[in-house]
């Protein structure tokens, strides 16, 4: 009895350790992020994972799509529609679920929807300006819940 209690707590035991990532740290997100954000611009599948994940973002979800964004090829309407969900949702919960407070602050996430504004086709500036709209008030709520 006592070997096999011995072989389940050695079994079991690491297992919570395997149960979840526990990097916190701002380039093991950062990267964890990124890479949702390629998969997601790449195959326009957003998961409620990528949703969770971008929704305790904030602007650093949309450093992750900069660097997920291709390089060489401009963004086509079903990339730029997987862009703008994963902004809105990097902004969703800003005022509970951000913990950075440069993070709450928007420096990049303007940056990119300018960029994408000037790239993008007539058909989409529409999209990006509820975007951003989205984004000034969501940053405005989180000031005054202080």
């Amino acid at each position: 009895m006592k070997c096999l209690v011995c072989a389940l707590a050695v079994a079991l035991l690491p297992a919570p350790m395997y149960s979840q990532e526990c990097g916190s740290s701002f380039s093991t997100q950062l990267v964890s992020l990124t890479e949702m954000a390629r998969r997601v611009i790449e195959s326009g599948a957003y998961t409620g994972w990528d949703e969770k994940a971008f929704g305790r973002a904030g602007d650093l979800g949309s450093v992750a799509i900069v660097r997920a964004l291709p390089k060489n090829s401009p963004v086509n309407p079903t990339q730029m529609r997987s862009v703008l969900t994963l902004v809105r949702a990097s902004f969703s919960c800003l005022d509970r679920c951000v913990q950075s407070s440069d993070d709450k602050e928007p420096r990049v996430t303007l940056l990119l929807l300018e960029h994408l504004r000037e790239h993008g086709s007539p058909d989409t500036r529409s999209d990006i300006e509820e975007v951003q709209t989205f984004v000034l008030n969501q940053t405005e709520i989180a000031k005054h819940a202080k």
